[in-house]
């Protein structure tokens, strides 16, 4: 358990963690932003499906292997493994902007009839960058539960940092995309990927803290003593174990509606600001990079109100927030003017604040419920569930873009936010009813 009062920990040690985070937490909403972008610029966008499919392909591999990522970050170092794929995410980011040239395609064409080898190649691309950049991200979160035992004012700590570095990287890279083009956007994505390899590069060694506790080393030596063979689970086995702890299950079940937020965010928004209100990916990053801020500032209100309410309430709370908030984009309009820009720019912020608190939360909830040589495994966990949210929204959204019923882009926003929060509804009755949560 994490008590009131939070352990004094190196400043070495810290800045090196928070210097992880402030790299790797953005890699995802920078690398959507302009992946969004060159995705239309290549395929129609009336594709809507096929649009959605190739957005979403990004988090295959991580949902598959998310938990694998974790179990190596237990056994191997979290440093190690944070390195390793930080080195693939920087190569994968490059090899964005070759696969055009590749099949004598033209940035812009927005091709209506794409072939088959073509979008494969974007597919595999977007697999193996996706789960590079949510290793390296399960990493950064890992080492809070590792080093810093998960405490609430650490966790607020590294999602402030993180934030902040999510306010200057969207706008930044907007305006790569913006004077240099693919090649200068996800040029600039590969140099701040290296950011955070340089950052890991600092960290201690993390395999000294995942070791298991004292009962489960004496459990296993009086096993082998007696002969006995203990039963060796899988690590998927062992990490899928984990969901009969209710408030880990609470924490996985709240995470995957949270997607329908950030699903919505890192696919059809941008299209949307992009294509349907007329703005440049350089004003786009910079509203990303307001919610940023927004949830930096957020971040550092997590050990205050923590103590004066539950977590698990304030979690789903914030989470029906950050979803209603992306939901109602449409509602603003498409004549691009200040008011709009105004509007657009509160409604993010909103959802930002809400995102600065839910993550934190959901750090902490787990690290307390959790033994130290199983934070990689149930981060993994956490984190392969959000991305497999991540998998089906954006083909879900563009297909219901596509259906004649629907009526468009703007009524699939509304669809997918209201499914969200009737579902967290549903996990906020369970919650009240449950007795595992009465204590707390």
């Amino acid at each position: 358990m994490t008590t009131d009062a939070p352990q004094s920990y190196s400043v070495k040690m810290q800045s090196a963690v928070y210097g992880t985070a402030f790299f790797n937490g953005n890699v995802q909403s920078m690398g959507s932003t302009i992946i969004a972008l060159l995705v239309v610029a290549l395929i129609d966008k009336k594709l809507g499906l096929l649009v959605g499919v190739v957005i979403a392909s990004r988090q295959f591999l991580t949902v598959s292997m998310s938990v694998f990522s974790g179990t190596m970050m237990d056994n191997f170092g979290t440093k190690r493994v944070i390195m390793v794929f930080g080195l693939t995410g920087a190569l994968s980011a490059v090899a964005y902007p070759c696969i055009a040239p590749l099949f004598g395609v033209e940035i812009g064409d927005s091709l209506k009839n794409p072939g088959v080898l073509f979008v494969l190649s974007i597919i595999l691309v977007q697999m193996i960058s996706g789960w590079s950049e949510g290793t390296a991200w399960i990493g950064s979160q890992t080492l809070v539960g590792q080093l810093m035992k998960g405490h609430p004012v650490y966790a607020g700590r590294m999602t402030f940092v993180a934030r902040v570095g999510g306010f200057l990287g969207p706008p930044a890279i907007g305006y790569a995309w913006d004077f240099w083009g693919p090649w200068g956007g996800f040029g600039f994505l590969a140099i701040w990927i290296c950011g955070g390899m340089i950052a890991a590069s600092f960290l201690p060694d993390t395999r000294e803290a995942t070791q298991p506790s004292r009962d489960d080393a004496d459990a296993l030596r009086e096993a082998n003593e007696n002969g006995e063979t203990p039963k060796k689970q899988s690590s998927y086995g062992e990490t899928l174990r984990l969901l009969l702890i209710p408030a880990v299950a609470m924490v996985i079940m709240v995470t995957v509606m949270r997607q329908t937020g950030s699903g919505v965010q890192s696919s059809f928004y941008v299209v949307w600001l992009g294509e349907h209100v007329g703005i440049s990916g350089s004003m786009i990053g910079w509203l990303i990079g307001a919610a940023n801020g927004a949830s930096a500032v957020a971040a550092l209100c997590t050990g205050p109100l923590m103590k004066r309410y539950p977590a698990h309430w304030l979690l789903i709370l914030m989470v029906t927030v950050s979803v209603a908030a992306i939901a109602i984009t449409p509602l603003f309009g498409t004549n691009f003017g200040t008011l709009l820009f105004m509007a657009l720019l509160f409604g993010i912020c909103v959802r930002g604040f809400a995102q600065g608190l839910n993550l934190p939360l959901m750090m902490v909830i787990l690290s307390r419920n959790v033994a130290p040589h199983l934070q990689g495994r149930v981060t993994a966990l956490r984190i392969s569930f959000n991305r497999f949210g991540g998998l089906l929204v954006p083909p879900g959204m563009g297909a219901l873009a596509d259906m004649e019923a629907v009526g468009g882009l703007a009524n699939a926003f509304y669809i997918v936010g209201i499914a969200g929060v009737i579902a967290l509804g549903l996990v906020a009755v369970w919650v009240r009813f449950s007795p595992s949560f009465k204590t707390e």
